[in-house]
């Protein structure tokens, strides 16, 4: 990797007087000990693939994927709540029950079966699940199935399904004994999804020899956006804005060529690059901004979109974070994409990759 310019936040002190001298060892101390270069980040942003018409068939999504691997991503994020903050959100489910039934039902519902087989909590199914991930080498047979039930323990389906997916028919069928039948149900039905998590980051994951999926995640500002609604409800019958909309729909829609190799590559670029960014600001975003909004309630849907992009933010800087980092990509909506890259970006120690370099297209 070429050597990055020297960023004057990363610099070290300049010499100082006497009498600071010891503050400025304390400060290069500190410096030395983090890094300009912590890691590179992609954010790949996605269409809800099970919305395009025709839905991509299995080359188009195999040529993205193919792309992506090309990067050699060492995590791989998703959209999805991670496992302990499944488990944080279901102690009170008064406040998170209608969150945790929308975004994360496989991990409420599978995780108390698998816990009392393996005689686990969720925290220590985690903790144990962890151990084997990063567990150097292959894992037996019977470790992987273990790793499988870990995670369904630890509320994390997603990493489950990797596992599960890279298992033989054979082992398959003989770990129905360890997972028991509802579990191997559920996996199975959710192999055969069409949302971006099972079409594009398991199977990348999976060609890249991981055993988890990092979730990054965790929609609690969604339910504060409900209260919102009543107040939002004129914005979305000015006709000008369901134009707007429409239009960047039917955007997306000529650019989806599903007979055309690389058609969902392109697709993902166009949506990936600044192109869609700002149409989809203009469209989406910008009408929250207008004056005269009953109860600021434009404002505060913004200020809730950036809360929660700011949590997406800090997994992804978790993530990198870790001794798997170097390389960390996120698939997610591509509303979102934007506004992430210019949270990362703000880091001076983190390199944000555009999505162009793995797809190596721009849509047209």
């Amino acid at each position: 990797m070429p050597e990055r310019p020297t960023d004057p936040r990363c610099a070290a002190p300049p010499p100082s007087r006497p009498r600071t001298a010891v503050l400025a060892a304390v400060l290069g101390t500190a410096l030395a000990a983090f890094p300009c270069a912590a890691g590179e980040v992609m954010v790949v942003g996605t269409p809800h693939l099970a919305t395009l018409r025709p839905e991509p068939g299995p080359e188009r999504l195999r040529e993205v994927v193919e792309r992506l691997a090309s990067w050699a991503p060492t995590v791989v994020c998703i959209e999805a709540i991670p496992g302990d903050r499944v488990r944080q959100l279901a102690g009170d489910p008064a406040a998170w029950g209608e969150l945790l039934s929308t975004f994360a039902v496989d991990a409420i519902r599978l995780a108390p079966e698998q816990q009392a087989r393996l005689s686990v909590d969720g925290a220590t199914a985690l903790r144990l699940a962890r151990e084997l991930e990063a567990r150097p080498g292959s894992l037996t047979d019977a470790e992987r199935v273990r790793l499988v039930g870990l995670q369904l323990a630890g509320h994390e389906p997603w990493s489950a399904l990797l596992g599960w997916t890279v298992l033989t028919d054979e082992e398959r069928a003989a770990a129905a004994k360890s997972l028991g039948r509802a579990a191997v149900e559920r996996l199975g039905a959710l192999a055969s999804s069409r949302n971006e998590i099972v079409s594009l980051a398991v199977p990348l994951a999976a060609r890249l020899g991981h055993r988890r999926l990092c979730m990054a995640d965790v929609f609690v500002d969604e339910v504060a956006v409900q209260t919102l609604e009543e107040d939002l409800v004129p914005l979305f019958r000015d006709p000008g804005v369901a134009k707007g909309l429409e239009a960047i729909e039917a955007a997306k829609a000529a650019r989806w060529k599903p007979e055309e190799k690389d058609g969902l590559v392109r697709l993902v670029a166009w949506m990936s690059a600044s192109d869609y960014a700002e149409a989809d600001r203009r469209t989406q975003w910008d009408l929250f901004a207008r004056a005269g909004v009953p109860n600021r309630a434009g404002e505060r849907r913004l200020a809730l979109w950036h809360a929660r992009n700011a949590e997406i933010a800090a997994h992804v800087y978790r993530a990198a974070s870790g001794p798997d980092g170097a390389r960390t990509l996120l698939l997610i909506g591509a509303a979102h994409r934007p506004f992430l890259e210019a949270a990362l970006r703000a880091q001076p120690w983190i390199d944000v990759v555009p999505a162009e370099r793995a797809l190596g297209v721009v849509g047209r």
